[in-house]
């Protein structure tokens, strides 16, 4: 239904369809309008107002033209220059419309209504332009940001998943290692420096292993309850100094002492 409309629109009194592209009125607008965008194109030294008024007078005197001014035109034309190019574009804008508002030079009324509107749209033009610069320099920013959380965010998962496999490695290696040394060193030296010793290495297993969960835990941003490393720590310590205070009080011969009031034993 919205075909057949707009076929009817386009259509001529000889019943044939036409595009825009055929119509002289059309045609000659547009390029009388991409004609003055050039001139204001100039280098701003060359540039002569009179030449752009008597251009646009040309224009509006002429009777093959559209009945208003082609603004998507001029959008286009300003969207398709350089920041420097629209600079000097701008500032030849400004010198006509100033040469045009100015009495001592007879600029008619039509043309000035014509300069404003020109004067007018290519301001938009640059707001728009602005406005569409921000959001796509916002959008870039907001793109980086999250690309760097992402990046961040991968590399605490190779940083936790290399972690857990260390500590997993560290716990069964030296427990294995220290497993092993106490079980060949147990009939080589005293008993209570044996025990001294096993008590050091779990002390030191221990808390290596804890700080490794816990930074893998902090980098993650996670805040979980790990076991209670200081209560272990006591207990490693309250270990060493009864196993020294034994050693100090020589108890391996407890035994020995009394067994000789034992009847049983004489």
């Amino acid at each position: 239904m919205a075909d057949d409309n707009l076929d009817v629109l386009l259509r001529t009194t000889d019943n044939r369809t036409m595009s825009l592209e055929q119509s002289k009125k059309f045609t000659n607008t547009k390029r009388k309008i991409n004609g003055i965008c050039k001139a204001l194109s100039l280098n701003t030294q060359k540039y002569d107002p009179q030449k752009t008024v008597e251009n646009i007078a040309s224009y509006i005197s002429s009777s093959n033209k559209l009945d208003r001014i082609l603004y998507s035109e001029i959008s286009n034309y300003v969207y398709s220059l350089e920041m420097s190019e629209r600079g000097i574009f701008a500032t030849n804008l400004e010198k006509l419309l100033l040469y045009s508002l100015d009495d001592n030079n007879g600029v008619n009324d039509d043309c000035k209504k014509m300069i404003v509107k020109i004067y007018d749209h290519f301001q938009l033009a640059l707001h728009q332009i602005e406005n569409v610069n921000n959001i796509f320099a916002n959008s870039i920013e907001d793109a980086k940001e999250n690309l760097q959380k992402q990046i961040k965010g991968v590399e605490k998962e190779y940083i936790s998943i290399l972690g857990i496999f260390a500590a997993i490695v560290l716990a069964f290696v030296g427990g294995i290692t220290f497993s092993t040394s106490v079980l060949q060193n147990i009939s080589a030296v005293s008993v209570f420096r044996l025990l001294l010793v096993v008590d050091f290495l779990a002390f030191v297993l221990i808390n290596v292993i804890y700080i490794l969960v816990k930074f893998i835990f902090t980098i993650n941003e996670k805040n979980t309850k790990l076991f209670n490393i200081k209560a272990l720590n006591i207990a490693c310590l309250v270990i060493a100094m009864i196993i020294v205070l034994s050693w100090i009080l020589n108890a391996n011969q407890i035994p020995d002492f009394i067994s000789q009031f034992l009847p049983w034993s004489k």
